[in-house]
């Protein structure tokens, strides 16, 4: 029992997981329960938030390393995979007088069980599949993770505003963790033949498989899996030695039938992988399918009070992404948003700084957007403010020729830039039909930086706001297809540790012995130019400046072009 509280004081300690003070929690009512623990409702006092509260017995000294390690290792591969929208998320963790306690995304409809007894005669055959696809698609998530649940079963999922969720991961395991030792036969009904047979069969990808047939055909019937059996060993034996199955419901969908039939296969090497499941069942629902990118954002429904505990979370060392560049279109593309009001928000007013955030395939983005050319003390500060860790990686847009200032805030940083180390953490980002050749051409300086960069990925990043629907229909297509692209490369890309970004007075003292050293205002080639006073930009005095906080930047979502200025 030691060294799992142990080990929980520790997350906690190092801002892994979210503690929470129990007394935080008030009409705490229980919901369930079984032989290995309950579920309570609960009231989140500060913000009204309904969640549940699950506890696992300790009932033994043996049970109690037993149970707690459940605990530990549900909280482990939750924190793994829980932004899955197909996932009961964690929140956090809280302790009673006597045990540790799980914070969980409450479920508003209880258990797939439960919500077929109460809901299958409303349900049409589009519900159903997409009931499947719920869980496969969680199901889908868990295999590409290595992690096989090896306990599913329609009280193990759970059903939040229509949505599948898969709960309880405490008997998961990765696959080369999993042990015959730690084999539970587990629910009789969903339990495949070979483990039936023999205790120390090694559950693997196919046991999932196995059970989630026998979940499909719940799912066709609308009632639990040989409800008129006495669920004993003498069922355990028809199921292994006879080879009985749950008979196919009238009306059911061929196509269906068939896969779940292929899913409960006496042999686990003629089961379909969840790949195949998930394919077909895309097929038999085309009119609604699955991104499949998993996972889409945005799909689940949202909840403002758990989004903020759930970004605001430690225990996903988040990915920092700082735009610079005209082309502030580009934040949209990641966040897989249409305009700037989605998903964004401008921080303080301060003009032309956005920050968005997003979860994708086990990482919080947090993405920054900036002008280059508003890159002055007060926008510097807030930048390190809002990214307290550092820079995973900035993402530079070059979408067109360098404007004057550009140029001269190239030659002016040019020592500070590559005395920093800061370029490791650089990706140029150009348009897949601009000469990018031609704009680095223009500028030795430039030219010369570019190439010191991590590397240049190339984009589609079209315009969809056109005039014509069917041009934004194509367009969204391909920013869809960048966004992949980008998301993709950044996974790969993203370092484990973060640049961190100078205090703003330390800057400005290397950027004045760099100016004084180097720079002088003749060599901005222009009596309109002048540096700012703070030291952190090139000024035009024929450029207007916008109005703090205002939206002139942005014309129906997109920024409005910036054309150069001839000097």
């Amino acid at each position: 029992m030691a060294s799992v509280k142990k080990w929980i004081e520790k997350e906690i300690n190092n801002e892994h997981i979210r503690y929470f003070e129990y007394n935080k929690f008030s009409q705490i009512i229980e919901i369930g329960s079984g032989a290995f623990g309950k579920v309570s409702r609960a009231n989140f006092v500060e913000t009204g938030l309904v969640v549940a509260l699950k506890i696992l017995f300790n009932k033994s000294s043996k049970e109690i390393n037993e149970d707690n390690d459940e605990l530990v290792n549900e909280v482990k591969l939750l924190r793994e995979v829980d932004y899955h929208e197909n996932i009961n998320r964690i929140l956090g963790i809280t302790k009673d007088s006597e045990n540790y306690v799980l914070v969980l995304e409450y479920a508003n409809e209880g258990n797939l069980r439960d919500y077929l007894k109460k809901r299958f005669d409303s349900l049409e055959w589009n519900d159903k599949i997409r009931m499947a696809l719920d869980i496969t698609n969680g199901l889908r998530f868990l295999h590409s993770k290595e992690i096989i649940h090896r306990d599913l079963h329609s009280k193990n999922i759970l059903v939040n505003n229509r949505k599948l969720l898969i709960a309880d991961l405490g008997l998961s395991k990765k696959l080369k963790d999993s042990n015959p030792l730690g084999n539970g036969k587990g629910v009789i009904e969903y339990t495949e033949p070979q483990l039936l047979k023999n205790i120390k069969y090694k559950k693997d990808k196919k046991s999932d498989i196995y059970s989630l047939g026998v979940l499909l055909w719940e799912i066709s019937s609308g009632r639990p899996p040989f409800s008129n059996y006495s669920h004993d060993n003498t069922l355990a034996l028809r199921i292994s030695h006879e080879n009985l199955r749950e008979d196919p419901i009238e009306g059911t969908p061929p196509n269906y039938q068939e896969l779940y039939q292929k899913c409960w296969d006496d042999k686990p090497e003629t089961r379909p992988n969840i790949k195949e499941v998930y394919e077909i069942l895309i097929r038999l629902n085309p009119k609604d399918p699955f991104d499949t990118q998993y996972p889409p954002p945005n799909t689940r429904d949202s909840n403002p009070d758990i989004d903020r505990f759930y970004i605001s979370s430690n225990y996903l060392k988040p990915r920092n992404l700082l735009i610079v560049g005209r082309a502030l279109t580009l934040s949209n593309v990641l966040c897989g948003t249409d305009d700037i009001g989605k998903n964004g928000y401008t921080i303080n007013n301060i003009k032309n700084l956005q920050k968005k955030n997003f979860v994708w395939n086990g990482s919080i983005y947090n993405v920054i957007e900036i002008v280059f050319e508003s890159i002055e003390k007060k926008v510097y500060d807030e930048m390190r403010h809002l990214m307290p860790e550092g820079i995973s990686q900035i993402l530079f847009v070059v979408d067109k020729s360098f404007t004057t200032e550009e140029k001269a805030m190239f030659k002016l940083f040019k020592q500070v830039i590559f005395e920093s180390g800061i370029l490791k953490y650089v990706t140029i980002v150009k348009n897949e039909f601009d000469n990018f050749k031609n704009v680095l051409e223009e500028n030795d300086i430039i030219a010369e930086i570019a190439k010191s960069c991590n590397d240049t990925i190339c984009i589609k990043n079209p315009p969809i706001f056109t005039c014509d629907e069917d041009e934004n229909i194509v367009n969204r297509d391909a920013r869809k297809r960048s966004r992949d692209i980008l998301l993709n490369y950044l996974e790969k890309e993203c370092q484990e540790e973060y640049y961190k970004l100078e205090k703003c007075d330390d800057l400005f003292s290397k950027i004045v012995v760099e100016k004084a050293n180097t720079t002088k205002i003749a060599d901005l080639q222009s009596p309109h130019l002048s540096i700012d006073d703070n030291g952190l930009r090139v000024k035009d005095s024929r450029k207007k400046e916008p109005i703090e906080g205002s939206s002139q930047e942005y014309q129906n979502g997109e920024p409005k072009s910036s054309p150069d200025i001839e000097v």
